[in-house]
């Protein structure tokens, strides 16, 4: 008689063992899906403007570059590079504003694209006004 109870124990547990495993199965499943809805597409043109500044960004560097290894002697090649990229910076910052009004979406990478595109215009502020001087 002791034998068959715990026998019947062995099997009640293994029932309630297998019963909280699919539990936490689908616990999982529900946290994964309610992180799966959670998430709102970003903003198309705040991408936009992410890819910009960083288009632009290199564009920058490789106009220094070119600056210091033809030590000063490509003016016009420079000089209308940052033209180029003065206004495509503004551009950005542009696109990235224009990305704020898009609804339901996420909107860090018009942050960070607006942000990007403002430091670049900030930095050829600070070569001007160097140049100036």
């Amino acid at each position: 008689m002791w034998k068959n109870d715990k026998e019947n124990d062995r099997g009640r547990r293994r029932i309630r063992g297998r019963k909280r495993r699919e539990r936490e199965r689908e616990r999982r499943k529900k946290r994964i899906q309610k992180r799966d809805e959670n998430r709102t597409p970003h903003a198309s043109r705040g991408i936009t403007s992410c890819i910009y500044a960083g288009g632009f960004f290199v564009a920058l560097i490789v106009m220094i570059i070119i600056s210091i290894v033809t030590g000063g002697n490509a003016p016009a090649f420079v000089g209308g590079l940052a033209l180029v990229i003065f206004f495509g910076s503004w551009m950005g910052v542009i696109t990235g504003f224009r990305g704020f009004k898009e609804r339901d979406k996420n909107y860090i990478t018009c942050k960070i694209g607006v942000a990007c595109n403002l430091a670049i215009l900030i930095g050829f502020a600070g070569i001007f006004i160097r140049g100036l001087l």
